[in-house]
């Protein structure tokens, strides 16, 4: 072991498998598995060694010189896995012994989210599908304190584990629903999947119930919720069994109840999880007199609740991890294990949201080289202008440069762009390359000091995190970016942040008259976002994308 140098690594197993390492208080990389092996949330209970050697890699670093390890998992009880998980990292490794500890689920996305934000003190609010066991039972959502680097547990919901997996029939259609499985108890975020399930979607799918909702209106009236704090109860059946008491009343069978209302359907579930979760963020934010709000897990990925919550709530400051699900929690298991080690002193320092991998000039070269494709290089600004003139004439574009970015929303690192203006890109994008439902929408991504130019932000969206009314004298010319109830999920970026996107946002500006560019994920349906330069050059090849940037380098297909 190295002991001139303090270095963490978190590791996460489970569904979005990720690793993470700190370097003498600074988080100096984090990736997702799925990026690596190419499996969508690469579900598994293996330790992601193969993405955990490529940070050593490209940090130049390797494994005698971590000094502590933190490990989290999901739906596991206690320390009961520590010991075979120290096996069989050591045995891999064949090393001596590193300080080894096992973080629990919600702490792991509490010290991710707090230890990031650069608050001294804050509210923690945790709400996901379901993190660790307790008692018989799982953790349901969390509430933390954080001041002056410490967190402290004061609030806590559990679950009912569910009878088999929640997208069983058995606990979403409610004629199927046993009466015990009804009076379960159920966290707000696998209500949430819950009522995605009944909608027709899969699992990792509430992004489609939450770009649905959208065009529905809710069937139920929430108005009037108010819980103090997490001691609420929500069971299996609510919802659902209203759900299926206006059916009886409409004539219809359940079928055909379910697929005419869906929208309605969506829209009752995202305006009952808003409600929930600005009900108990008030109420701690009205208890601790405390103005700043941290949020993670899974639910917090919802932009449209989120931005309610910043509206709503007397805060000053919010902020939300920009890989808020599981992806993130190799973050926060890292931050444990090094204040394990080492105590906290100071703040953290971590450059959200690009902490994955880049690729050099001779590394992008070698991989066009291979695949025998055609190119041109072009200097930064050169490569602007194009870029523009490209955005300008249509043509979808896909970026492949720099670092890539945390979590599940692409920041223009590994993302599409076009056109926001042109009112029918959504349909362009959807038909040649995206194959995705027609409702569900695309983001835009604008320079920072515009953002509240077009959009109806309170505070920066820096990540892509809150979804926003757009101005209504700007909502017919930035159409293929406006959702149907005017909203968009806005990502603003600094010329501090990206000197290079802010440059060619700047470009575009000149080009089309705003400084916005319709962004969406660089992968097609089914796939996670694109890491390598291989990976671009396949799904290059494959989709129907008119230009691809990797680097400097600008691919086109032979005519």
């Amino acid at each position: 072991m190295n002991y001139n140098m303090k270095i963490a690594l978190g590791i996460h197993i489970g569904h979005d498998r990720s690793v993470c390492i700190i370097k003498e208080g600074k988080v100096i990389a984090a990736l997702a598995q799925e990026r690596v092996d190419r499996v969508k949330y690469s579900r598994s209970s293996e330790i992601p060694f193969e993405t955990i050697d490529l940070l050593f890699s490209y940090c130049s670093l390797n494994i005698t010189d971590v000094s502590c390890i933190g490990l989290s998992y999901d739906s596991i009880e206690g320390n009961t896995v520590l010991d075979l998980y120290k096996d069989e990292f050591f045995n891999h490794y064949d090393c001596e012994y590193i300080p080894f500890i096992l973080v629990s689920h919600h702490d792991a996305h509490a010290h991710a989210v707090y230890y990031s934000s650069g608050f001294e003190e804050s509210i923690i609010f945790i709400a996901d599908g379901g993190g660790d066991f307790i008692n018989g039972k799982q953790e349901a959502e969390s509430i933390y304190i954080g001041k002056n680097g410490k967190i402290t547990c004061i609030a806590k919901r559990l679950q009912n584990i569910p009878v088999r997996h929640t997208i069983e029939p058995i606990n979403h259609i409610y004629p199927l629903m046993p009466e015990y499985v009804r009076n379960l108890e159920i966290s707000l975020a696998n209500k949430y999947a819950q009522i995605t399930y009944l909608l027709g979607f899969g699992w990792g799918e509430a992004g489609k119930t939450m770009g649905l909702a959208s065009y529905g209106k809710s069937l139920l009236d929430f108005s009037k919720i108010s819980f103090n704090g997490l001691g609420f109860s929500l069971t299996y059946k609510e919802i659902i069994y209203q759900i299926f008491a206006l059916q009886k009343l409409s004539g219809m069978n359940y079928k055909q109840f379910i697929k005419s209302e869906r929208a309605n359907i969506a829209n009752t579930v995202q305006t009952y999880v808003e409600q929930a979760i600005i009900s108990i963020s008030k109420y701690y934010i009205n208890q601790y007199h405390c103005a700043n709000l941290c949020l993670s897990g899974g639910l917090f990925l919802n932009c449209l609740a989120n931005h309610k919550i910043m509206n709503e709530c007397n805060i000053n400051n919010i902020f939300i991890l920009p890989a808020s699900g599981d992806d993130g929690q190799a973050i926060g298991s890292a931050y444990c294990a090094y204040i394990n080690q080492f105590g906290y002193s100071k703040p953290f320092e971590i450059n959200l949201p690009y902490l994955g991998l880049s690729y050099t000039d001779e590394e992008i070269f070698q991989v066009i080289n291979q695949k025998n494709i055609g190119y041109e290089r072009y200097s930064d600004n050169e490569l602007v202008k194009l870029i523009a003139q490209h955005i300008k004439n249509n043509d979808i574009v896909a970026l492949h440069r720099g670092r890539t970015e945390i979590g599940p929303r692409a920041l223009c690192h590994r993302s599409i762009i076009a056109n926001p203006t042109n009112a029918n890109m959504k349909n362009i994008l959807n038909n040649r390359v995206k194959h995705r439902e027609e409702f569900r929408p695309f983001a835009p991504t604008v320079i920072t000091e515009e953002q509240f130019k077009y959009f109806e932000l309170k505070k920066s969206s820096d990540y892509m995190l809150f979804a926003t009314a757009v101005r209504e004298e700007y909502r017919e010319k930035l159409s293929a970016i406006t959702h149907i109830d005017n909203t968009a999920r806005v990502q603003a970026i600094s010329k501090q942040q990206e000197p290079f996107i802010h440059s060619l946002l700047i470009e575009i500006k000149k080009q089309i008259g705003f400084p916005i560019v319709l962004n969406t994920s660089f992968n097609v349906a089914g796939q996670p976002i694109v890491e390598s330069p291989l990976d671009a050059i396949n799904t290059f090849l494959t989709a129907d994308i008119d230009v691809l940037v990797i680097g400097n380098y600008v691919l086109k297909k032979e005519l």
